[in-house]
C-alpha cells in the first residue's frame, strides 16, 4: 500500500525525503519504502475571475456589477501547472491508502491543501490525514508528528475561514475595483486590506499637511554644590513644556533674579532589569532592517528569502512567530555550539541555563504559529552579497541575545525645588550589559547624564537658567518600520475593546508574508510612492480614500476597524465558533449596498491624473487622426481605436507603439510566445481591413538582398558634441566627452559574457559600436529606433555590468563620478524614460544634492 504526502514547498519535501529516507527523485515529487512526496508552490490554483464565469463580463461595465457567483470555482494556475498534473497523477496512483496533508500549520496551509485536492477531484476524507506542526522539521519532529496524525475533518473549520476569507476578498475587491475604475475613468482599485492601510498613509499625510506648529519653551537650570553638577528641567505634574511664552518668559526672568539657593526633594534610585528582546518574526526583521540599513520590506523579504533558499543558513522568513517549539531544544543546543565555534565573542557571554524549556521567551509551544521565528542555521557562505551578510548578522545577533542574562540598570530620579517651582533630572545607570553585549542598543541621552550622588536636603545652588525655545512637530512621515508597526499592531485605530484584544495579539492588518507586498502594490498603482526612505500617499491615493470616507457604506473599507471585525469573524469560524452562512450572507450584503452607492454617488472633483498619464499620448490614430493614449491595460483613442497591451505573451512599450503608429510597422522584436509555448521574433503591423485597423506579425520570410552595402550606425564612429555633466548650487558646467579609449580585443571569455538586454525603447537587439552600444532598430526599415546609452557617461567610462543594469531598468551600484572642480561624488546611475525622451541621469547624493545633468539617449 501507498502513502502520498504533500508539503508547502520543495525545501519542506526534503526534509520528509531526509527523515523518511526517501531518496529517490523523480520528475516533482519523491519515491521510495512506499511513500511518495510531493510539494505545491505555494498556491497552484486560484479563484475565477468574472470572464471565466460569462464572457460578458470581461467588459467592465456597472450594469453588470455586483458580481456574486454561486458557487465559487477554482482554476488552475497557469506558471503552476506542471506540478499541479504531477500532483494529480499521483492521486490516481493504483494501492493509494491514505493522503497526508503536511502543507504549514495554518489557515492558508489548509486552503493551498483543500483546493488542490478539490481541483484533483480527491474527495474521499476517510483516506486524508492532517500532519500538524510548527516545530522545526528535524528528523525526529518529522517522524514523531507523523505517528499522531489527525483525522483530516479535525481542521474543516479553518478550512472554511480560508475559504471565507478568500471568497470575501474577491467579492470586495472585484466588484469595488470595477465600479470605482468606471465611474473615476482610471484603475482604481480596492481591497479589504490595502484599502484600509493606504489609509493610514492619507491620514498621516493630511495630519502632516495640516500640522500648525506651535511654539512652547523649556526652562533648564545648571545646578552645583560640593558633590558636582546636575541639570534640572522645570515640570509640573506631567507637563514639561510652558505654551504660555508670556509668562514662560517671566518665569525665566524671576529664576534669574531669584538667590536663594534650592533643596534637593528627593533622590531616588531604582534597580531594574530588562529582558532580552524576542527572536525575530518576519515583520520584526523588516522594521529593524529599515531602521538600520533603510531596506524598503520587500527588499528585507526577499534577502531572507535568497539566506533561506539559496545559501541554507536561514530557517524559513515567512513566520510571524518570535518563539520555537519545546521539540526544538536539543536542535538549538548544537547550533549554538556550532555558531559559537565561528564567532566566539558574540556568544562568549550566553548563559548555558537560559537554553533551557524554563525560557519561555524563547521555547514557548503556546505562541507558536505556523512557524517558528527566524533564527541562523550555518555561518553564512563566503559568497554572500553585503546585503545578506547584513540581514544575516542581524538574525544572528538577536538569535546571541536570546541566550544572554537580563540587562540590569540602576534609574535615577533626582527632583530638585528652586524658587518655588520643581525641577527633575533623570539617569540610567547601566550595571550590567547582559544581552546587550550581542544586540548593542543606542544609549539615550539620560543614560548618558551625569548625576552627582544627591540625597534629600542637598542644597542646590544656581549656576545659570537656560530657556530653550522650541516647537511641536507633526507626527513623523511613514517609513516601511513605522507602517509596518501600525499594520501589525492596529489597536489604537479601534474603539471596541475586544478588538483592541484581538490586535494586541497575533492578528494584524494583513499577514507576515503579505504585508511587504502590500506596500509594493500600493507603489505599483500609484496610490503611495517611496521617497527616500519615506512612505507617502499620493494625490491619487488621497482621492480614493477620501472619495470612500464620503460614503455611508463603503467608507469602512478604510477603516482598519472594519478589517478587525471581518478577522474576528473569521477567527470565529475557525475555532468552529462563528457562523459560515451569516459571515457570507454579510459580505454579500455589504457589497449590493456598497455597488448600489458607488454606481449612483455624486463625485465632487476631478480624479488626479495617474502616473502613468504624464506623457500619455503615444502618437496619432489611424482612423481618427485623433490622440493614441496609454491607459491600464491597452493603448486607446476616443474613437474607439485600440491597441493590447501585451501581445503574443509580449508587453508593448510607448516606444514600440509609437513606432507602429508612425510607419505601420515596427520591429522586429525578441519574446514573443506562440500558443504552443514556443519563442519567436516578428515584427509588427498595422493594416486596415473592411473599415477595421488590426495588427499581424510579419515574419520577414521574403528573400535577404546579398552583398548590399551596410551602412554602419550614427553612433558608430560619432558622439554627442558635449555632455552638461555636473552642476553645482545652481550652475552647471558644460564638458566634453573625452575620448573613448581603443576599445580592447575580445578574448575567449567574451562568448561566457552575460549578454545585453534588449532595447528598452522598442524591444530591438542591442549591438556595439564605436562610441556607443545602441539598437539595431536604426534603420528606418527596421522603425528607426534612436535610442543609445554612450560608452563614456558623465565623464566616466561604464563598464559592462553597469550597462547591463541601466539596460535592465536598473540603478547601477554606487560609483564615483569626479567633478570639474577635482571633488569626487559618490552616487547611482539610472536609465529613466521621460516626457522628452530616454534619458541617462545620476540619483542625488547622500544629502539630497544633485551634480549631474541627465544625457539623452539619443542619435541623430
Amino acid at each position: 500500500m501507498t502513502t502520498l504526502i504533500l508539503t508547502e514547498k520543495p525545501s519542506v519535501a526534503v526534509d520528509f525525503s531526509k527523515a523518511l529516507g526517501v531518496r529517490t527523485r523523480r520528475d516533482g515529487y519523491f519515491e521510495g519504502n512506499g511513500t511518495l512526496i510531493c510539494w505545491a508552490v505555494g498556491h497552484l490554483v486560484e479563484l475565477f475571475t468574472p470572464e471565466d464565469y460569462s464572457p460578458s463580463l470581461k467588459k467592465w461595465s456597472l450594469e453588470a456589477l455586483p458580481i456574486l457567483p454561486d458557487p465559487f470555482k477554482y482554476k488552475p494556475i497557469k506558471k503552476s501547472g506542471k506540478q499541479l498534473g504531477v500532483i494529480k497523477r499521483l492521486l490516481k496512483t493504483p494501492g493509494l491508502e491514505r493522503v497526508i496533508i503536511a502543507t504549514d500549520a495554518g489557515r492558508e496551509g489548509e486552503v493551498i491543501a483543500r483546493t488542490i485536492l478539490l481541483q484533483a477531484g480527491f474527495t474521499d476524507k476517510t483516506r486524508i490525514m492532517r500532519f500538524w506542526t510548527s516545530q522545526a522539521l528535524t528528523p525526529a519532529v518529522v517522524r514523531g508528528t507523523l505517528a499522531k496524525l489527525s483525522p483530516i475533518t479535525d481542521y474543516d473549520r479553518l478550512w472554511r475561514a480560508g475559504y471565507y476569507r478568500q471568497v470575501a476578498d474577491w467579492m470586495v475587491g472585484m466588484n469595488g475595483t470595477r465600479a470605482l475604475t468606471v465611474r473615476l475613468g482610471d484603475l482604481y482599485s480596492v481591497g479589504r486590506v490595502q484599502t484600509a492601510v493606504l489609509a493610514l498613509l492619507v491620514q498621516r499625510r493630511r495630519e502632516r499637511e495640516n500640522f500648525k506648529p506651535e511654539p512652547y519653551l523649556v526652562i533648564k537650570i545648571h545646578f552645583e554644590n560640593e558633590k558636582g553638577g546636575w541639570i534640572g528641567t522645570w515640570f509640573q505634574g506631567k507637563e514639561t513644556r510652558l505654551f504660555e511664552l508670556e509668562a514662560a518668559q517671566a518665569l525665566v526672568e524671576r529664576l534669574t533674579g531669584e538667590t536663594k539657593p534650592g533643596t534637593v526633594l528627593s533622590a531616588q534610585k531604582e534597580k531594574k532589569s530588562e529582558p532580552p528582546p524576542f527572536l525575530f518574526s518576519l515583520t520584526d526583521l523588516q522594521q529593524e532592517a529599515n531602521k538600520r540599513f533603510g531596506f524598503p520590506a520587500k527588499k528585507t523579504l526577499n534577502v531572507a528569502q535568497g539566506l533561506y533558499q539559496d545559501k541554507k543558513c536561514l530557517s524559513y522568513p515567512r513566520t510571524d512567530s518570535r518563539v520555537l517549539g519545546t521539540q526544538n531544544l536539543d536542535m538549538i543546543k548544537k547550533l549554538v555550539t556550532r555558531l559559537s565555534e565561528h564567532t566566539p565573542a558574540l556568544f562568549k557571554g550566553v548563559d548555558p541555563t537560559r537554553i533551557a524549556l524554563s525560557n519561555k521567551r524563547v521555547f514557548n509551544d503556546a505562541k507558536l504559529t505556523d512557524h517558528h521565528a527566524l533564527i541562523p542555521l550555518k555561518n553564512l557562505p563566503s559568497n554572500a552579497t553585503s546585503d545578506e551578510a547584513k540581514i544575516y548578522e542581524l538574525v544572528l545577533r538577536r538569535f546571541a541575545a536570546a541566550f544572554h542574562p537580563y540587562c540590569h540598570y540602576e534609574n535615577t530620579r533626582i527632583v530638585t525645588g528652586f524658587s518655588d517651582e520643581t525641577f527633575q533630572t533623570t539617569g540610567k545607570i547601566i550595571l550590567s550589559s547582559g544581552w546587550r553585549e550581542a544586540w548593542p542598543v543606542k544609549a539615550k541621552k539620560e543614560e548618558d547624564a551625569h548625576i552627582p550622588p544627591l540625597i534629600t536636603g542637598d542644597v542646590a545652588h544656581k549656576k545659570r537658567v537656560a530657556a530653550e525655545k522650541k516647537e511641536t512637530t507633526p507626527p513623523p512621515a511613514f517609513n516601511d518600520a513605522l507602517i509596518l508597526k501600525e499594520m501589525t499592531n492596529p489597536g489604537r485605530y479601534v474603539s471596541e475593546k475586544a478588538m483592541k484584544e484581538l490586535f494586541r495579539g497575533e492578528i494584524g492588518i494583513g499577514t507576515q508574508s503579505t504585508r511587504a507586498q502590500i506596500l509594493e502594490i500600493l507603489i505599483m498603482r500609484d496610490y503611495a510612492r517611496r521617497e527616500g526612505k519615506t512612505l507617502t500617499a499620493t494625490d491619487k491615493g488621497c482621492f480614493l480614500v477620501e472619495t470612500l470616507q464620503k460614503t455611508a457604506v463603503s467608507r469602512v473599507l478604510t477603516s482598519p476597524e472594519e478589517t478587525a471585525r471581518w478577522e474576528m469573524s473569521l477567527n470565529r469560524i475557525a475555532l468552529g465558533e462563528g457562523s459560515d452562512e451569516n459571515f457570507l450572507a454579510t459580505i454579500k450584503e455589504f457589497v449590493e449596498k456598497s455597488m448600489a452607492e458607488l454606481k449612483s454617488m455624486p463625485l465632487e472633483g476631478q480624479a488626479p491624473a495617474s502616473r502613468k498619464k504624464d506623457g500619455e499620448v503615444v502618437g496619432r490614430c489611424p482612423a481618427c487622426g485623433g490622440e493614441v493614449v496609454e491607459a491600464y491595460k491597452n493603448y486607446a483613442c476616443t474613437c474607439g481605436f485600440t491597441l493590447w497591451k501585451k501581445m503574443a505573451g509580449k508587453n508593448l512599450t510607448p516606444n514600440m507603439v509609437g513606432h507602429l503608429l508612425r510607419t505601420k510597422k515596427s520591429g522586429p522584436y525578441n519574446g514573443f510566445v506562440s500558443k504552443k509555448k514556443k519563442r519567436f521574433s516578428a515584427s509588427i503591423v498595422l493594416f486596415q481591413k473592411d473599415g477595421a485597423w488590426e495588427t499581424a506579425f510579419d515574419f520577414g520570410n521574403e528573400p535577404k538582398k546579398k552583398h548590399a552595402p551596410k551602412d554602419p550606425a550614427p553612433w558608430a564612429a560619432a558622439q554627442p558634441a558635449t555632455d552638461r555633466s555636473f552642476e553645482n548650487s545652481g550652475t552647471s558646467s558644460v564638458t566634453p566627452q573625452p575620448e573613448k579609449p581603443t576599445p580592447r580585443p575580445k578574448s575567449k571569455a567574451d562568448a561566457a559574457l552575460k549578454p545585453f538586454p534588449p532595447c528598452p525603447a522598442c524591444g530591438g537587439t542591442i549591438i556595439e559600436g564605436k562610441r556607443g552600444f545602441g539598437c539595431a532598430n536604426w534603420p528606418s526599415a527596421k522603425g528607426g529606433c534612436h535610442f543609445v546609452i554612450w560608452k563614456t557617461l558623465f565623464g566616466k567610462e561604464l563598464t559592462r555590468s553597469q550597462l547591463i543594469a541601466l539596460l535592465s531598468l536598473k540603478p547601477t551600484r554606487p560609483c564615483q563620478l569626479t567633478r570639474p572642480d577635482g571633488q569626487t561624488v559618490k552616487t547611482r546611475l539610472r536609465l529613466t524614460n521621460t516626457p522628452q525622451g530616454w534619458m541617462a541621469m545620476a540619483d542625488p547624493d547622500e544629502r539630497g544634492q544633485k551634480h549631474v545633468q541627465p544625457v539623452r539617449c539619443t542619435h541623430g
